[in-house]
C-alpha cells in the first residue's frame, strides 16, 4: 500500500515522460557530447582572443606628383585670338601660349611693359623720349592718367613757385644780414667816438673850471657827446628793426619751404599712384587675357582648340605637365568617421580604378602627413609611395596625372573577440542609459 501511495504521489508530481527521463541514467554519447561542445566553445574563445586582423578604412585617393600639373583657365568669355603652341609641345617657363580676344594691341602692351620695367622711378618721366600709345584698350585711361600726372610733375619742376619764392626770401635775408653786419661795425665806431668825446668833455670841464675854456665852448663839447649818443641809439634801433625783419623773413622762408614740400609730395604722390595703378593694371590685363606657362613642361589640351574658337569663363583651356614632376604622392580626403584611428606612418593599400587589383595587384603607400584641423567635412592626408607604382605582384603601372583609386588605410590590429564583444557592449551601454 505504501509503495502504491508513493507511486501515486510521483504520478501527481511528474508526468510520465519526465519520469522516464529521470529514471534513466544519461548515456556516454550525451555526456561526451556536452564535453565536446564545451571544448569547442573554449577553443573558439581562445582562438578569437589570439586571432588578430587589421581594421581597414576605405577612402578615395588621387595620385599625382610633388610638382603637379598646372591647369590654365580662361578668365574671360571670348575667342582665342592667337594660339602659339600645340598639343604635346614643349614650352618654357614664362612662355606665351595663347592670347584671348581683347581690344588692346599685344605689341603695344609689350612695349608699355618694357617702358614700365625701365622706369624704376616715375620721377624720371622728365627725361625726353616718352613713348606714345593709342591701342591699349581698357588700359588707355590708366595711361592717360599717368601722362597727366607726369605733365603736372614736369610743370611743377619747371615753375617751382614756392621754390623761387624761397630763393628770393633767402637773398633778402642775406642782404639783411649784410646790413646788420655793417650796423655792428658802425655801432663799434660810435662807441669809440663816444669814448673819445667823453674824455674830451672831461678835459674841457677841467679847463672850464680853471677859466681856460668858456662856458659856451664847454656846452658845444657836451652837445657833441649827446649827439653821438643819439646817433648810437639810432644805430641800435636800426639793428633791432633789421633783426626783427630777419626773423620774419626766416619764418616766411620756413613757410615757403613747407609749402614747397607739401606741393611736391602731393604732385609726386599723384604721379606715383598713377604709375602704380598703370603697372597693376598691366599685370591684371596679362593675367586676364594671356595664357602663360608657369613652368617648363609639355602642353596638354583638354579639348581640340584652335584660333577664333570661343572659350567660356573659368573653362580649362590646357594643362602644363612639368618636365621634373618629382616623386609620386597620394592625396586622400578622409571623412570624419573613424578618422581618429588614422595616424602618420600607417600602411595603405591602393587599388587603382584603371587597373583591376586582382589582376595587377595593389600599390603600397605610407601615410606621410595628416592635417591638424579638418578641411570641410574631413581631413587631408598625404601618402608617399616607397615602391613607386610597382604593385605587390611586381607589376609596374604606367603613371598618368591625377590617377584615381581606392585607398585602404590599415589601422591597429583588432582581436576577433573584441569584434564580437564591442557591439554587445554598445547595446548594453545604450540599455543602461
Amino acid at each position: 500500500m505504501i509503495e502504491n501511495t508513493d507511486k501515486e504521489e510521483k504520478g501527481i508530481l511528474y508526468s510520465e515522460p519526465v519520469n522516464e527521463i529521470m529514471g534513466e541514467v544519461p548515456g556516454p554519447v550525451v555526456r561526451w557530447g556536452n564535453v565536446a561542445i564545451f571544448i569547442v566553445f573554449l577553443i573558439f574563445l581562445v582562438l578569437s582572443w589570439l586571432i588578430k586582423y587589421p581594421d581597414r578604412i576605405p577612402a578615395p585617393v588621387e595620385i599625382t606628383t610633388i610638382n603637379p600639373p598646372v591647369t590654365l583657365v580662361s578668365k574671360v568669355t571670348g575667342r582665342i585670338k592667337n594660339l602659339y603652341a600645340g598639343d604635346k609641345e614643349n614650352v618654357h617657363r614664362e612662355e606665351l601660349i595663347a592670347v584671348m580676344e581683347t581690344a588692346a594691341s599685344i605689341d603695344e602692351i609689350t612695349r608699355l611693359e618694357r617702358f614700365i620695367d625701365t622706369l624704376k622711378h616715375p620721377e624720371k618721366v622728365v627725361s625726353p623720349g616718352m613713348p606714345e600709345f593709342s591701342e591699349l584698350g581698357e588700359l588707355q585711361e590708366y595711361w592717360s592718367a599717368f601722362m597727366t600726372a607726369s605733365a603736372d610733375y614736369i610743370n611743377y619742376l619747371r615753375n617751382d613757385y614756392y621754390g623761387n619764392k624761397a630763393v628770393s626770401v633767402r637773398n633778402e635775408m642775406e642782404s639783411i644780414r649784410d646790413y646788420i653786419s655793417r650796423l655792428t661795425v658802425k655801432e663799434r665806431l660810435y662807441h669809440e667816438n663816444i669814448s673819445l668825446e667823453a674824455r674830451k668833455f672831461s678835459r674841457d670841464s677841467l679847463l672850464s673850471g680853471n677859466g681856460v675854456y668858456s662856458e659856451s665852448e664847454l656846452e658845444k663839447s657836451k652837445q657833441s657827446l649827446i649827439r653821438m649818443n643819439i646817433e648810437l641809439q639810432q644805430v641800435l634801433l636800426d639793428q633791432s628793426e633789421k633783426n626783427i625783419e630777419l626773423a620774419e623773413k626766416s619764418q616766411l622762408l620756413q613757410d615757403y619751404t613747407i609749402r614747397r614740400l607739401e606741393e611736391k609730395e602731393k604732385i609726386y604722390s599723384s604721379l606715383q599712384e598713377a604709375f602704380l595703378n598703370l603697372k597693376a593694371q598691366v599685370k591684371i590685363w596679362k593675367n586676364t587675357y594671356l595664357l602663360v606657362s608657369p613652368v617648363d613642361g609639355i602642353v596638354t589640351f583638354t579639348k581640340f582648340w584652335s584660333e577664333n574658337q570661343t572659350v567660356s569663363k573659368d573653362e580649362t583651356v590646357l594643362t602644363i605637365v612639368p618636365h621634373e614632376s618629382g616623386d609620386y604622392i597620394g592625396r586622400i580626403s578622409l571623412r570624419m568617421n573613424r578618422s581618429g584611428k588614422v595616424r602618420v606612418g600607417q600602411d595603405v593599400n591602393i587599388k587603382f580604378s584603371g587597373y583591376p587589383f586582382l589582376e595587377y595587384g595593389m600599390v603600397k603607400g605610407i601615410i606621410q602627413s595628416k592635417s591638424l584641423v579638418p578641411s570641410g567635412d574631413g581631413y587631408l592626408i598625404e601618402l608617399r609611395l616607397p615602391d613607386g607604382l610597382t604593385t605587390l605582384y611586381g607589376n609596374k603601372l604606367t603613371f598618368t596625372q591625377n590617377m584615381q583609386g581606392t585607398a585602404e588605410i590599415i589601422t591597429d590590429d583588432l582581436r576577433l573577440l573584441e569584434k564580437i564583444i564591442n557591439p554587445l557592449r554598445y547595446l548594453i551601454s545604450r540599455n543602461r542609459q
